[in-house]
């Protein structure tokens, strides 16, 4: 099933590479809000990234990614680029909130699975928030690279995709709260099922004496 999953991502992901390619070279004439450029390198850089993690993770761990993590990447670059095409950046001040926050909460999903595996395969020696504080700052690591791409893309190539001062300042406040949100989630989560698991032994060892 995995297998699967990992498939149809990467069948949206060539895809939609493909279209903005067509685009890019003017072979389809689509329009969008900011540039066919920006897309482009944003889809093959965390295509990429996800891609090369994947192999490491199974040669070090001995094990690929779940496959939630191609999925997780495959929806933050969708959302973007219907943000883009669909010019829904420009007519919903709602939706580049949005799409920073997810943008955010997903990236934070992804590192921390990736943490993890590293975590559980003895690679690294970490606890459960210190896994967490990690993630978070890695996922707001990504989210200012990001902006660091609108600023160079304007820089080079003449665009307005970075914005104004506060805008940047938004973006890079909703990446951090939407990492920051999930993070919590699955900590408390993972604490839980930890502490439900253990009472659920005693609980089993109490009953087993008392027969």
């Amino acid at each position: 099933m995995d297998k699967t999953f990992k498939l149809i991502a990467r069948l949206f992901l060539g895809g939609l590479l493909l279209f903005e390619s067509l685009n890019q070279f003017s072979i389809l004439h689509f329009t969008l809000d900011f540039t066919w450029f920006g897309l482009m390198v944003t889809l093959m850089t965390a295509w990429l990234i996800v891609e090369i993690v994947s192999v490491y993770i199974k040669k070090t761990c001995g094990y690929f990614l779940p496959a939630y993590c191609m999925l997780l990447v495959t929806a933050g670059i969708y959302l973007d680029a219907f943000g883009d095409i669909l010019r829904l950046y420009g007519q919903f001040i709602w939706y580049d909130q949005l799409a920073h926050f997810i943008s955010g909460a997903a990236a934070a999903g992804v590192l921390f699975s990736i943490i993890w595996c590293l975590n559980s395969s003895g690679k690294i020696k970490m606890g459960l928030w210190g896994l967490g504080f990690y993630s978070l700052t890695l996922a707001s690591f990504f989210g200012v690279l990001y902006e660091l791409e609108e600023y160079f893309e304007d820089l080079f190539r003449g665009t307005n995709r970075l914005g104004d001062g506060p805008d940047t300042v938004n973006d890079l406040f909703l990446n951090i709260i939407g990492a920051l949100v999930v993070i919590i989630v699955i900590c408390i989560y993972i604490k839980y099922r930890k502490n439900y698991r253990d009472i659920l032994i005693r609980t089993t060892k109490i009953t087993q004496k008392h027969k």
